[in-house]
C-alpha cells in the first residue's frame, strides 16, 4: 500500500515479473538453493516498489516472530514489539520467553526498541536482548499511564501521561477502533511518534491525535449493519479471543450472540472455542475458502461440546446470510476466525451493498 491505498493489479505483476526474472538468475547461478517463499516474495516485491517511489515512511509488519523473518533484513528508524502471547508455537516455541527470543530479534545494535510487551518472562528477555545491543528500550508500561479512561459503545477515549517528568504535556487519545485493548496500540503509536519525533522527524502531538483518531482497521471489531448488529473480527489465537469475550461482557452484555466461526489448521481452536463458544446463544461452524483452512465437519466434531447450539455450514457467506435472518433485531452477529474468513466476507459484503 503506498499512501493507505493498495498498488494497482499492474504495479503488483510489474514488480512481480522483475522479481521472478531475478529469482530464475539467481537459480540458475547457484545462489538459490529453492524458490523463495510466498511471504519472501511478496516482501521483496514491496520493498521493490518503496524504493521506487520512493516512499518518505515504510511500515513493515514482521510475517511471524521476528529473527528469522523475511522482513527482518531493514534496519529501521525503530523497533516495535507489540503484546507476546501463545501463537504459532510450532514455529517460534512452547514458552513466553523462547516467542519472546524470537520477537526480541527484530532489535538492532543502538536502534531504539519501543516494547508494549506485558508478560515478566517476555519483559526481561526483551530488556537482555536490548541491553546487549546498546538499544535505548521505552517499555510502554512504565513509560505512560493512563488517566480518565472512558468508552462509548466501545470505542475508548483516555488522557495520555508521561511517568517520568518531561516537558511533553499530557495527551487526549480518541479511538476511532473498538476494543479497551486498541487503548493499549494507541499508546505504543504514540511513543514510537515520539521517539521519531525526538530523531528530527516533524511529528507533532497534534498529527499524532489526529492519526489516531483517522485510524480504519477493516476485520477489527468491525460493525458493516445494524438491526441486528453484524461484526466482523479477525480472532485467530487466545489473546484474541479472550480480548473479543472482554468486548461482548462489557459492551454487548444481555444481547443474544450468533458466533459465526472458521479457521486455518494451525491454530489453537480447543482453547479459541473454549473461551468464546459457551458465550454465544448460537455458534454456526464454517470454513474460510483456503487451502489451510479447518473443514467446518471437523471443527464441529472438536468443539461441538462447548456450544450451546451448533449448525455446519461450509460456505461462510451462507453461514453469514442464515445467521442474520435467524438474529432478532436486537441480537448481534459475529463473524470471527481466520483473518482469511473475514476478508472473504467483507468483500462479498460490500460487493452485495454496490449491487
Amino acid at each position: 500500500r503506498l499512501g493507505g491505498v493498495p498498488i494497482s493489479d499492474e504495479e503488483f505483476a510489474a514488480a512481480f515479473t522483475r522479481l521472478q526474472a531475478l529469482i530464475e538468475e539467481m537459480l540458475g547461478a547457484g545462489e538459490l538453493a529453492a524458490h523463495p517463499t510466498f511471504f519472501e516474495c511478496v516482501t521483496a516485491m514491496a520493498l521493490d516498489v518503496f524504493a521506487r517511489v520512493p516512499v518518505e515512511f515504510a511500515v513493515l509488519e514482521v510475517g511471524m516472530g521476528g529473527r528469522l523473518d523475511a522482513t527482518n533484513i531493514v534496519t529501521p528508524e525503530v523497533s516495535v514489539i507489540t503484546q507476546i502471547h501463545f501463537d504459532h508455537e510450532s514455529f517460534l516455541g512452547h514458552s513466553i520467553a523462547e516467542i519472546a527470543g524470537e520477537k526480541a530479534g527484530i532489535i538492532k545494535r543502538g536502534v531504539t526498541v519501543v516494547s508494549a510487551a506485558e508478560n515478566p518472562d517476555a519483559v526481561a528477555v526483551i530488556r537482555r536482548k536490548a541491553e546487549e545491543l546498546g538499544a535505548p528500550l521505552v517499555e510502554i508500561d512504565s513509560a505512560y499511564r493512563v488517566n480518565a479512561l472512558s468508552s462509548t459503545d466501545g470505542f475508548y477515549s483516555a488522557e495520555i501521561a508521561k511517568n517520568a517528568a518531561s516537558d511533553a504535556r499530557p495527551i487526549t487519545l480518541k479511538l476511532s477502533l473498538a476494543g479497551r485493548y486498541q487503548m493499549q496500540n494507541a499508546i505504543t503509536a504514540l511513543a514510537v511518534s515520539r521517539v521519531l519525533a525526538s530523531r528530527g522527524f516533524h511529528v507533532t502531538d497534534s498529527d499524532i491525535v489526529e492519526g489516531i483518531a483517522a485510524v480504519r482497521w477493516p476485520g477489527r471489531i468491525e460493525k458493516i449493519a445494524e438491526r441486528p448488529a453484524v461484526f466482523l473480527d479477525g480472532t485467530h489465537n487466545p489473546a484474541g479471543a479472550r480480548e473479543l469475550a472482554a468486548f461482548w461482557k462489557e459492551h454487548l452484555s444481555g444481547r443474544r450472540i450468533h458466533l459465526i466461526y472458521g479457521s486455518v489448521r494451525d491454530k489453537s481452536v480447543d482453547e479459541i472455542a473454549g473461551l468464546l463458544f459457551p458465550l454465544a446463544a448460537s455458534v454456526t461452524v464454517t470454513a474460510p475458502r483456503q487451502p489451510r483452512a479447518l473443514s467446518a465437519e471437523a471443527l464441529a466434531e472438536m468443539t461441538r461440546h462447548l456450544a450451546p447450539a451448533m449448525t455446519v455450514v461450509a460456505d461462510p457467506r451462507m453461514a453469514l446470510e442464515r445467521a442474520i435472518s435467524a438474529a432478532a433485531p436486537g441480537d448481534v452477529v459475529f463473524a470471527t476466525g481466520s483473518l482469511y474468513l473475514v476478508g472473504d466476507l467483507r468483500k462479498w459484503w460490500n460487493s452485495r451493498r454496490a449491487s
